[in-house]
């Protein structure tokens, strides 16, 4: 199954409109590459760690909550169970559906994220393209980071950020400092969840309790929809949380389940964001193309994640060791747009964000009025990425001299690498000398 068109255009538009509040919880960490456990089996691992010092009861096992809370209850829950915790298995690889939710976040595409999860997944995939991203703990902190890009609010904790403070157990929530944490997330959730999409992914687990916390703070009726991502059927997930699901289904008129794994669904609607993105690029070169006679139109429809990603970056103007983080492409790229519109016309064809012109390939680079060695100088990329034959740097000016006086190195050598690689980097002019349009 995939995403109906009719809720692909509704998301689209929420990402436009910056309507979109993603709920995750545990289910989005479980799929591959990422493989965390469930909150069964941290229960479990916990109690066989345990149960050689203390006789504990067989119902324990493999109920998290019960467990800490028989620690909680005399007293040793920061001595004797945090540690007890498996923290290094709740550390792992990002998965698809973290790469997406971090994406939709870091380029405002998503107004926020609400993360039951206190591993640091999403906040990984945004390190790894160059963005410190933090999650928030409580309400003041996701208005504070919103500045730099959707916050991802997390209600369980962070075991970055003071893993002794994670919320384990129903009796924690009578603490004077946990449950003020918890009232200004649910404050925060309940002035920023009006008139908003809402898509829940993977919440229905283990962790009781958490969604007791979020029945009591959903106090909206009025969500613009709903829409629940999660493989088991309805049924199922209503008898797991009953007034959760009630909560849910009733916050707006429009609910939807769809019966997917969280990390499928959340690709798919990130390739749809980005095939967007790139429609409304190459829609900046039409009437440059249109002056000059030229019909072609190029599409996205057949280029990978993996391509439209490094599409966007190169129409922001940024090597592929950064983040995109621009929710629409910017309107100085207007002759980069051109470029792949020329090309496309003489007969060059997609080679994922790059294109192929008479048997050499060409890379289109967003130079935005910058000196065309100032662009080269920015792209510092690994030595162990493919180079193109050819890097165009539309919009970029050849001033004739170097960014620097000092020389970076030769070649694409893995002890000096050459800024930019060792492709032939052209401004748009000479380009079109060079490959005889």
């Amino acid at each position: 199954m995939t995403i109906s068109a009719a809720l692909k255009t509704k998301l689209l538009g929420a990402i436009d409109n910056g309507t979109l509040v993603f709920l995750c919880g545990a289910g989005l960490s479980m799929p591959s590459p990422s493989f965390l456990p469930s909150a069964a089996r941290v229960a479990e691992i916990c109690y066989d760690k345990w149960v050689a010092n203390e006789v504990l009861d067989a119902g324990l096992k493999y109920d998290v909550d019960k467990l800490a809370g028989h620690f909680h209850a005399r007293n040793d829950f920061e001595s004797i169970f945090i540690p007890l915790v498996p923290w290094n298995d709740l550390s792992g690889v990002p998965n698809k559906g973290h790469a997406a939710i971090a994406d939709l976040l870091v380029s405002k595409g998503a107004h926020a994220a609400l993360s039951a999860n206190f591993d640091t997944m999403i906040e990984r995939w945004a390190e790894q393209h160059k963005v410190a991203m933090q999650g928030a703990l409580t309400g003041q902190e996701a208005t504070a980071f919103a500045a730099d890009y959707g916050p991802l609010l997390k209600i369980h904790g962070c075991m970055q950020r003071g893993r002794r403070a994670t919320l384990w157990t129903t009796a924690q929530l009578a603490e004077p400092a946990i449950k003020a944490r918890v009232q200004s997330c649910s404050q925060w959730m309940n002035l920023h969840l009006p008139g908003r999409h809402l898509v829940v992914v993977g919440f229905w687990t283990d962790w009781g309790y958490l969604n007791e916390v979020l029945e009591n703070a959903f106090t909206i009726t009025n969500a613009l929809s709903v829409t629940v991502i999660d493989p088991m059927p309805s049924a199922g997930l209503k008898a797991k949380a009953a007034q959760l699901w009630d909560k849910l289904t009733t916050m707006s008129t429009a609910f939807e389940h769809i019966q997917e794994s969280g990390d499928d669904i959340l690709e798919e609607l990130r390739i749809a964001y980005s095939r967007s993105w790139a429609r409304k690029f190459y829609a900046l070169g039409q009437p440059l193309a249109t002056a000059r006679g030229i019909a072609h139109v190029p599409s996205p429809d057949d280029l990978t994640c993996d391509a439209l990603y490094d599409l966007r970056r190169d129409v922001e103007g940024i090597p592929y060791t950064r983040a995109s983080i621009q929710k629409a492409p910017p309107a100085d790229a207007a002759e980069a747009a051109l470029a792949h519109i020329e090309l496309g016309n003489d007969g060059a064809v997609q080679a994922g964000a790059w294109l192929t012109h008479g048997g050499r390939t060409v890379r289109i680079v967003n130079g935005a009025g910058r000196g065309l060695s100032d662009v080269k100088e920015a792209h510092k990329e690994p030595p162990n990425l493919a180079q193109p034959d050819i890097v165009l740097c539309a919009g970029a000016i050849d001033l004739g001299v170097p960014a620097r006086l000092i020389a970076t190195g030769k070649g694409a050598s893995i002890v000096s690498p050459a800024p930019g690689g060792g492709a032939k980097w052209l401004t748009r002019a000479d380009a079109r000398t060079e490959l005889g349009l």
